[in-house]
């Protein structure tokens, strides 16, 4: 066998072993970075003008897809609504009826938690940190940090940092060439 021909089989084997690492890396993180709702998360995101892998980072550090989770704070669902916060966002969007057990329903919890997104970044100027820290802590929070009244709560900082890295994780591994394979594992 010539010299260059056994290094371009050689190199033909670390690049197939290298991608099918990459393929089974992809796979591990897709199981704790999951799609679940997809159709419903994207419709409802684009809908309010948000990214998709945003609200996928918010639903995982919030609730880890479990719909009928409920918080110390009682706040429900996949993307942790508080009853009266819920209440107030049935009324702006003219949602009569409305019960706080809506919000163990995926597709309210989503709906009333992608349109509160879109209102708090609205309120802070497109500010996506303030946004991010006030569904976390409540806008009122952020006014008083902003007016230097006190400090970030150490948990909402982290809340921050982990909705980050799971946007940042799902933008990765779901806008990739591995995202269509991952998809089709994810049903």
């Amino acid at each position: 066998m010539r010299k260059g021909a056994y290094w371009m089989r050689a190199g033909g084997w670390a690049v197939a072993i290298t991608a099918a690492g990459l393929v089974l890396l992809g796979i591990g993180l897709a199981s704790f970075y999951p799609l679940r709702y997809e159709e419903m998360v994207t419709s409802f995101s684009k809908a309010q003008g948000l990214d998709p892998y945003l609200v996928f980072g918010v639903i995982r550090a919030e609730s880890r897809f479990r719909p009928h989770v409920v918080s110390r704070a009682g706040a429900i669902g996949l993307m942790q609504i508080t009853p009266d916060t819920g209440e107030w966002i049935a009324g702006k969007l003219g949602a009569s009826g409305f019960a706080p057990d809506d919000l163990f329903r995926p597709e309210t919890n989503v709906r009333f938690g992608t349109w509160y997104l879109r209102y708090l970044l609205d309120r802070f100027g497109g500010d996506l940190d303030s946004a991010l820290r006030a569904y976390n802590a409540g806008p009122g929070a952020v006014d008083r940090w902003t007016a230097g009244d006190g400090s970030v709560y150490p948990e909402t900082a982290a809340y921050l940092e982990a909705v980050q890295r799971a946007e940042r994780v799902y933008r990765s591994l779901y806008g990739s060439f591995l995202g269509p394979l991952l998809r089709a594992l994810n049903r």
